[in-house]
């Protein structure tokens, strides 16, 4: 890549998210969609931050940027939620960077409204998928996504943290979004507002104070609204009636959200559809069984399974394959003769960790040599 004055803000910004365990794919069209999110200044203040809250005297400093323009700077960029922003009770104003996703592929078709502009981002995004980001993204021992089995296939005892209704219950507050990488994909059928976010987590976080927010640079009235329980349970139905997967970060406490995922526009799925990775998103602790004697070879199931993990055994029983299987149940709600059901994997073959920023990344990071926590320059 020849690197001309004018975009070395961004090739700065671009090596700092390469070096967190959700790492960017470095490449020319990473820096293009950067574009779309900052400004030539904004992009070089960006590049000297990290993932951790901290003063903004402090990130000025690093930047060599005057704290005057460094605090216009960042109540810009949080205003448009292109970095999270805190005035802490104390009254000092405290800023970190987005994750790459989930955080800064979402915000912006979860903020404005469909334009052409927003559009030719998803383009971007997706071009940007196809070329390298996708297989960076999906690859590694440690997925950062694990299916959630179905809230109504048949299956033994679930544990809180694969039950998505107590997941939803757990979470001090839900969302509910329009997917974002439908938006991006353009042209999936599939329901568009089943998006769900948990709490605070997706944003960095429960942290006492108030937003650094200027309702004069919000570009537009973010899409997102708070969902009473109900509502969220009904979206979950829902999904599971479209065959959609539920899909949650890969941690047992405070997963910030589940996804409602189709094969055709997933950045976790596809990684398995298209990619041809495996394991690109980790299964639950459950896989389907077969009822030899109940099932008629209908192939209901077979067109419904996101992974095409079952497959014709001969001319009247299917055959499901445990090592693709994720576990999700959405096969079982098609089976009429209710043939299919969801059992217990052995534990040995499945693991989740605790927390995503104090295990999850440490050891992605670990994996890709890529230390967790990320300091900034």
């Amino acid at each position: 890549m020849v690197e001309i004055a004018q975009d070395k803000p961004y090739r700065e910004l671009m090596q700092t998210f390469a070096r967190h365990p959700i790492s960017c794919y470095e490449s020319d069209t990473f820096i293009e969609i950067l574009k779309f999110y900052y400004e030539p200044e904004e992009a070089h203040l960006a590049a000297h931050m990290g993932w951790d809250l901290e003063p903004e005297e402090n990130i000025a400093k690093r930047a060599g940027v005057g704290l005057d323009d460094a605090a216009r700077l960042l109540t810009r960029m949080a205003s448009k939620f292109f970095v999270r922003g805190i005035k802490r009770p104390d009254g000092v104003r405290v800023f970190r960077l987005p994750f790459i996703l989930p955080g800064l592929f979402e915000m912006p078709f979860v903020v404005r409204q469909p334009s052409p502009e927003l559009d030719r981002l998803g383009d971007l995004w997706e071009k940007y998928f196809e070329e390298g980001w996708g297989r960076e993204f999906n690859s590694g021992p440690i997925q950062l996504a694990r299916a959630l089995p179905s809230i109504n296939a048949p299956k033994e005892q679930v544990m809180p943290y694969e039950d998505a209704v107590e997941v939803v219950k757990q979470a001090s507050f839900a969302t509910i979004n329009p997917c974002q990488c439908r938006q991006v994909k353009r042209g999936c059928g599939d329901p568009m507002d089943v998006c769900i976010l948990l709490g605070m987590g997706f944003y960095g976080g429960n942290v006492p104070g108030q937003a650094v927010l200027d309702p004069a640079q919000m570009v537009s009235k973010p899409r997102s609204r708070i969902a009473p329980l109900d509502e969220v349970v009904e979206v979950l139905k829902r999904s599971e009636e479209a065959g959609l997967v539920h899909i949650t970060m890969n941690v047992q406490g405070d997963p910030w959200l589940i996804c409602n995922c189709c094969r055709h526009a997933c950045h976790a799925l596809r990684g398995i559809t298209e990619l041809d990775i495996p394991h690109a998103v980790a299964p639950s602790s459950y896989w389907c069984t077969v009822d030899e004697d109940l099932c008629t070879g209908c192939w209901a199931c077979i067109d419904r399974c996101p992974v095409s993990a079952i497959e014709m055994k001969d001319s009247t029983v299917v055959e499901v394959d445990i090592e693709l299987c994720l576990g999700c149940g959405v096969c079982t709600s098609i089976c009429s003769p209710e043939a299919l059901r969801l059992e217990k994997r052995d534990p040995d073959r499945v693991f989740t960790p605790l927390t995503s920023e104090h295990d999850l990344f440490v050891m992605r990071g670990a994996a890709k040599n890529k230390p967790y926590p990320v300091h900034p320059h």
